[in-house]
């Protein structure tokens, strides 16, 4: 099966459907370069501060702990890939996305993040009649335990336990596993209803 191939100046061929032959059409090389181009933190991290609003070299500089130098190479490879351009501004280049849509990658990566976190949390078998950090709570949920609290909502309200208790991320983690098993609910609604507290604290 053939496609419309449309040429753009600069941003290469673009392609209405994929090739369905067997091989990987142009557009999947191209999909695959976009996403090289946000594929390391501080790109990412730069796309989101440019999501909030257009910046200069020094702000992505303060909100990146980047110097000029090595900032300069990260944004050169998403201006390589139209991500983000620099304009002169009220006389002053700063940087802006190339188009909405760019921050569309970040919404995207924080959905299937989630899907993922939230896969693993059903996948944990029953919760064992052991009380946690016995052996044999060790040995079931050490494992396991340790990738959800990886995953970023169960980390920060892991994180969010131990600075208000004083505990260890361990016991934090044990705590946030009791709480789900006694509201009979997921170790991921567990941890945003601790999140929620956090924020309502803070709010006060």
């Amino acid at each position: 099966m053939s496609s419309q191939n449309t040429e753009v100046k600069g941003y290469g061929t673009l392609t209405d459907q994929p090739v369905l032959d067997g091989h990987v059409g142009p557009s999947m090389y191209s999909a695959a370069e976009l996403f090289k181009a946000v594929a390391h933190p501080v790109r990412a991290q730069i796309l989101e501060l440019l999501i909030r609003g257009e910046c200069t070299i020094p702000e992505l500089c303060d909100g990146t702990g980047l110097k000029p130098s090595h900032l300069s190479r990260h944004l050169a490879q998403m201006r390589g890939q139209h991500l983000i351009k620099c304009v002169r501004s009220g006389g002053r280049l700063v940087y802006k996305l190339g188009f909405p849509e760019a921050g569309e990658l970040l919404a995207a990566a924080r959905s299937v993040l989630h899907a993922r976190t939230a896969a693993a949390v059903s996948s944990l078998p029953p919760m064992p009649e052991e009380e946690p950090f016995t052996p044999l709570w060790r040995e079931r949920y050490s494992a396991p335990e340790a990738a959800l609290v990886s995953r970023s909502v169960i980390a920060d309200a892991c994180q969010a336990i131990a600075a208000r208790t004083g505990c260890s991320p361990e016991a934090a983690a044990g705590r946030l596993i009791m709480t789900a098993r006694t509201c009979k609910i997921t170790l991921l609604d567990a941890a945003l209803e601790e999140l929620r507290g956090e924020e309502a604290s803070s709010d006060a």
